[in-house]
């Protein structure tokens, strides 16, 4: 909670505290690096950053939008577009790039609208890919029978290309806006590069179905450490993007698995259920998702490979529907319980490095 002088001074008038109480939190807020400002100053503050002040149905409608328009000019994009030519593709892309990028400084920096300046420096990144891919095809770079849209789909070496220039316009646009999904964008052109470097370092021209899953389930861990690193480094909400991304391709990656081995399907359950005390422990609801859908899929296939064969099959699943619902009960009555004699109860040195935004 905030306090101003004037509050503060009130406080002392009406003798709910003294002088000397009253300066003494001053001096702690002093060296806490806290500062009590005068209620013209908050007045002010409020004023300049009202623009901003996005509600969560704005915030949908800023994002649903911003990811319309990726998604019309990434995976969605289609071959119908070799129509207008590579030197018109160039042309629209261009426009698009420049057009977002104008456009999102103006709203972030010219009217203080910072969700919605962000989406569009987000769309200006998000378009990289594209006018990259028509320049270079402009000069013969890509075989003849590449698409765009196959840039989505199938894994080829040459594509880092179009990674690497993804990342390297991303990374000032990021420092400058300092918008964090953003960072979403960086991970995943970070994931394309690392399934598509594989070709080039195996020299072969294909990669397998299991490599795919190996891949991404090194990345996911390694974006959810980075985040975890943010979590902690930055007052910004960085992380959550990179958590989410890391969820993601770690859960894609955690499906491929060959689930007849009971061992293998044990391991795939302990990491959802860790996913879940780790959701405690830096106070993110993701994991809980993430952990929940990965125990219902581990035991829908603990069900299907064990008592597939058992006219009680649906019984199996029917309970096992009702004691996750029971659990997620449990949990929510109990969470603060169970933070308490879980979390709490590790060592200083552990408890030390929570994030503490979340707290």
């Amino acid at each position: 909670m905030n306090y101003t002088d004037e509050q503060l001074n009130e406080a002392i008038k009406y003798d709910i505290f003294s002088e000397e109480q009253v300066a003494k939190f001053r001096e702690f807020a002093l060296k806490n690096g806290d500062i009590i400002f005068s209620s013209e100053q908050v007045a002010k503050s409020k004023e300049f950053t009202r623009t901003d002040d996005a509600t969560k149905f704005q915030k949908t409608l800023y994002y649903g939008g911003g990811l319309l328009i990726i998604s019309a000019m990434t995976w969605l994009m289609k071959i119908s577009w070799d129509g207008f030519g590579i030197n018109g593709i160039i042309a629209i892309s261009t426009f698009y790039f420049i057009a977002f990028l104008l456009a999102g400084n103006y709203l972030q920096f010219k009217k203080n609208m910072e969700v919605a300046g962000g989406i569009l420096f987000s769309v200006a990144v998000a378009m990289t890919p594209l006018l990259t891919f028509s320049i270079l095809k402009r000069y013969d770079f890509f075989p003849m029978g590449w698409s765009y849209d196959e840039y989505y789909v199938w894994i080829k070496g040459k594509w880092i290309v179009l990674e690497i220039s993804t990342i390297l316009v991303a990374l000032p646009i990021l420092f400058k806006a300092r918008f964090p999904f953003i960072v979403f964008l960086i991970a995943g052109s970070l994931w394309f590069f690392s399934m598509d470097i594989v070709p080039i370092i195996q020299e072969k021209q294909n990669i397998t179905w299991t490599q795919r899953a190996e891949i991404s389930n090194v990345f996911g861990f390694l974006m959810i450490a980075i985040g975890y690193f943010a979590d902690i480094k930055f007052k910004k909400d960085y992380s959550f993007w990179m958590y989410l991304f890391g969820l993601l391709t770690l859960s894609a990656g955690l499906s491929v698995f060959e689930s007849q081995y009971l061992d293998k399907l044990i391991i795939f359950g302990l990491i959802n259920v860790l996913m879940i005390l780790f959701a405690l422990f830096v106070n993110r609801d993701v994991f809980i998702v993430f952990g929940t859908l990965g125990i219902m899929q581990f035991l829908g296939r603990l069900s299907w490979e064990f008592f597939r064969d058992s006219a009680l099959f649906p019984f199996y699943l029917t309970i096992t529907g009702i004691l996750l619902i029971a659990a997620g009960i449990f949990f929510q009555k109990n969470r603060k319980i169970i933070e308490e004699n879980v979390i709490n109860k590790l060592p200083n040195f552990i408890l030390d490095s929570r994030p503490k935004r979340n707290l």
